[in-house]
């Protein structure tokens, strides 16, 4: 019986229990959890909710927005609207706001750009662009983006993206849309250092037979950051610059178009020692001068490619005077001619040389050989007095006598022409310790090139004991002026008769004009060396 009535009494305190805990939820207000909800697009979301009884009737305000079912919200397009549940009487309501999953900031270097560098004057501007998604990583095209620059002093940007280099510094660009943010650090560095050309000066001479350029009047840039190059046009029309990926000329696609411009930064100026091929074509020259410099820091192009080097024009189509020819006996100074037997470990070879200064520098030049006897010993005395005449009417001689030896060559060097064919037969054209003139006219290819002649004075030699034979140039040291009419000289007279010449060996008077003539050719050269006097 005990038993019996413990089991009705938990009964009825269940009972009781059921009975209040309906109470207490008849009693709760029906309500959301929250009042506003951000859904991502493509995206969905849950409202939770309490309180009430009954069943609960869902309803979106715009379904285009988002749309809901048992409280899972799915956004559909960016923009706000109100959702709303009734349970019974009541109602319930939620801000429900759809926006982006995420925005990067692109650049030139890719899509997640969060460092930028800008250079002044060489890399002013560069788009930027906003990748915007929904929440299944799909792009948006038409999302509305809005940029803003931290520092409008430093870098601006416009609503489309392009930021603009105003000074150097540092500045944050922002991209916001719908929900979404993200920020990029754009440095601006100084414009590259260029060298400025305003006061150069510019002077062509001849050097040692190489035609040199010097550009003085400007303070060039360290060898390490900075290369100088120049173009030679025979017209005003811009040359064009084919750069590698790096923003450096791509000399390889260049070369015979451009060379290098070296630069003396002790004493401030700029040179080069090739001139000689544009010197010798008839036409103008107009130089184009070039630098190409460092970058403080790298930068992105268009392409992506990274850019390291700035290139530009220092000075355009600036005019050059052209440096006047040598004299002619210059041309031929150091003429050697001659051929003789040289033993091999394979075999014996004979082979024919001939070697002269020539001042162009292009190969495969025309030329005309011509040796012929002299028997004018007034053009001899001149020039053994050292009378410039004596070579002037040496070249007229040379045109208008016979010669013993005449060919058609060509020039395989800027400085000799060589053959492994014997030219002639010295021991049978020349006659020992006699005097030749030695006669060079160079072609002007159907006007293509100056015209150049040259002429010089030679002394045939020929070995007593082997077929060996040279004609020595009368600037040589084996030159010998030992086959002329003997002069008397009073003893003790070491002095040289104007236009009388002495028997070699005699005295000192040999000695005395070579010391001479020597020191006159010393000077030349020396002057003409001091002009460029660090130039190897």
């Amino acid at each position: 019986m005990l038993k019996k009535c413990s089991i009705i009494l938990v009964l009825l305190l269940l009972l009781l229990l059921l009975g209040l805990g309906n109470k207490v939820q008849a009693d709760t207000p029906f309500s959301f959890d929250k009042e506003s909800i951000d859904v991502k697009l493509n995206g969905t979301g849950v409202i939770s909710f309490s309180g009430g009884t009954g069943s609960i009737t869902w309803n979106s305000k715009d379904p285009s927005i988002a749309t809901v079912e048992n409280g899972l919200i799915k956004g559909k397009k960016i923009g706000e609207t109100i959702v709303t549940a009734t349970r019974g009487t009541e109602t319930a309501t939620c801000t429900v706001k759809v926006i982006y999953s995420s925005i990067q900031i692109g650049a030139n270097q890719g899509t997640n750009a969060s460092k930028i560098s800008l250079i002044l004057n060489e890399h002013n501007t560069e788009n930027l662009f906003a990748s915007v998604k929904d929440y299944s990583y799909n792009n948006i095209d038409n999302a509305k983006v809005n940029w803003k620059s931290s520092d409008n002093s430093v870098v601006t940007v416009d609503a489309n993206g392009k930021i603009n280099a105003i000074k150097s510094g540092t500045s944050t660009i922002t991209a916001e849309s719908t929900g979404v943010i993200d920020t990029c650090e754009v440095t601006v560095y100084e414009a590259p250092d260029f060298t400025d050309f305003k006061n150069a000066k510019y002077e062509t001479n001849l050097d040692d037979n190489t035609e040199t350029l010097k550009i003085s009047g400007i303070n060039p840039k360290d060898n390490l950051k900075n290369s100088y190059y120049y173009i030679i046009t025979s017209n005003k029309t811009k040359p064009e610059l084919v750069l590698s990926k790096n923003g450096s000329i791509d000399t390889e696609s260049m070369k015979g178009k451009i060379e290098v411009l070296l630069a003396n930064t002790e004493e401030n100026y700029l040179y080069t020692r090739n001139l000689s091929k544009y010197e010798e074509l008839k036409s103008d020259m107009y130089i184009w001068v070039i630098q190409e410099a460092s970058l403080q820091e790298i930068y992105y192009d268009e392409s992506g490619n990274i850019v390291s080097k700035a290139t530009t024009f220092l000075t355009e189509a600036k005019q050059l005077d052209r440096t006047s020819l040598p004299p002619l006996n210059l041309i031929l100074q150091s003429f050697n001619i001659g051929s003789f037997t040289g033993s091999t470990n394979i075999d014996d070879s004979k082979f024919t040389y001939l070697r002269f200064n020539f001042p162009t520098a292009t190969e495969n030049r025309k030329f005309n050989l011509k040796i012929g006897k002299i028997t004018d010993n007034a053009i001899l005395t001149k020039i053994k007095n050292n009378d410039y005449t004596g070579i002037t009417d040496l070249l007229s001689y040379a045109k208008n006598n016979k010669a013993v030896y005449s060919s058609e060559l060509t020039t395989v060097d800027r400085a000799y022409f060589k053959s492994d064919e014997v030219l002639f037969d010295g021991n049978k054209l020349l006659e020992n310790n006699a005097y030749y003139y030695i006669y060079a006219q160079f072609d002007d290819e159907n006007g293509k090139y100056y015209p150049i002649e040259g002429v010089t004075l030679g002394q045939a030699w020929k070995s007593t004991i082997s077929d060996s034979w040279n004609l020595w140039a009368y600037t040589s040291k084996d030159f010998n002026w030992d086959n002329l009419t003997p002069t008397s000289v009073q003893p003790g007279d070491s002095t040289i008769v104007p236009g009388i010449l002495p028997h070699t060996g005699v005295d000192l008077i040999i000695a005395s004009s070579a010391l001479i003539l020597i020191s006159i050719l010393g000077i030349v050269f020396y002057k003409k060396y001091n002009n460029y006097k660090d130039v190897n």
